[in-house]
């Protein structure tokens, strides 16, 4: 049976953030949102101490926007986990399919197997074809237990763990039957995340290790200012060439460059194996998506649509919430997560 109302609970290094969505009706409907400043190390730590300080962040955070008394859905971090779409496989029975992946999973997962978690979504499985496609998510059993000790120390329950790119496609392209095909770019604190969505199925994933934290690093070391000092320039001049003389755009243009490569080898790699099903537009996600100038960057360096994320457009919400949705971009994750339903 589906849950009355959803928690979905996004634990970033930078900060928390929290969506509650009733489901009472057809349309999901806003009930509370909110984030707070993450304590430091936070979750990167392994130290007891502070993942209690984690914990006692979320409670915080979870009392302020008066969030009810219930379990929540948690993203597990796209850069501690390990996803690949399997699409080279013969049409396998579930047992065949759940050995063969096993043994697929040693070629990307550096882990032994006794150590991480597999699940995994059939995309198509066709006998005529004798063609199965698979979407594979490993978990480091060491990080899950780590998400699930600080929400111990927060007093929750977890209903789920997720992946943040599956929460942010949600949210971002859902079951949307008119939506074309499309490219998620999900850029966070430590990496720069793709997911090629289309007919509301995860079809191709890849992540690199250059994120927000790298930019604002070349900020800093570029300026000699302190980081955050240097993350504020980054948030106000961005990718704009006719601020401080475009100092801070010839500083991330570099870094932007390595996203928007991966962008086009994303793409061509797909097409090269989809080449009826064409990726329509780019839709940038996370609190990266927020930088100045990006947006006209990407749409000027690959010809197509790009859009910002925009998780609140399939929710129902009051005017004054809806007055109060700022940021949109950095939410996309934690509304993914309450938007699910089982």
């Amino acid at each position: 049976m589906a849950q009355e109302y959803v928690i979905g609970l996004d634990i970033g290094t930078s900060s928390v953030k929290a969506v509650v969505l009733s489901h009472k009706n057809k349309t999901p409907t806003l009930v509370s949102f909110g984030s707070i400043a993450a304590p430091q190390p936070g979750i990167s730590s392994e130290v007891v101490f502070d993942l209690e300080a984690e914990g006692n962040t979320i409670k915080t955070l979870l009392t302020s926007i008066k969030a009810p008394d219930l379990p929540v859905v948690v993203a597990l971090p796209e850069s501690k986990i390990f996803t690949r779409v399997i699409s080279d496989l013969p049409f396998l029975s579930d047992d065949e399919l759940a050995s063969s992946i096993r043994y697929s999973a040693e070629e990307f997962v550096p882990l032994p197997a006794d150590q991480v978690n597999l699940y995994w979504q059939v995309i198509n499985r066709s006998k005529p074809q004798n063609n199965t496609s698979v979407f594979v998510v490993a978990s480091p059993k060491n990080t899950v237990n780590k998400y699930l000790k600080v929400l111990e120390f927060a007093k929750l329950k977890p209903l789920a763990l997720e992946t943040e790119l599956i929460a942010a496609t949600r949210a971002l392209v859902g079951n949307n039957p008119y939506a074309p095909t499309t490219l998620v770019v999900q850029l966070g604190s430590h990496s720069t995340d793709f997911a090629v969505v289309s007919k509301s199925l995860i079809l191709f994933t890849r992540s690199i290790g250059t994120g927000g934290m790298a930019l604002t690093r070349s900020v800093s070391q570029y300026l000699n200012f302190e980081p955050i000092q240097a993350e504020e320039y980054k948030k106000v001049y961005g990718l704009l060439e006719d601020q401080l003389g475009g100092k801070i755009y010839e500083v991330l243009k570099p870094l932007v460059d390595i996203m928007v490569s991966e962008s086009q080898r994303v793409i061509q790699s797909f097409q090269a194996k989809n080449p009826q099903n064409q990726i329509k537009r780019i839709i940038l996600s996370g609190g990266g998506a927020k930088l100045p100038g990006l947006v006209i960057y990407f749409a000027n360096s690959l010809g197509l649509e790009i859009q910002e994320a925009d998780p609140w457009f399939f929710i129902a919400k009051d005017k004054a919430l809806a007055a109060k949705l700022t940021d949109s971009a950095q939410y996309a994750i934690a509304v993914g997560l309450a938007l699910r339903e089982e």
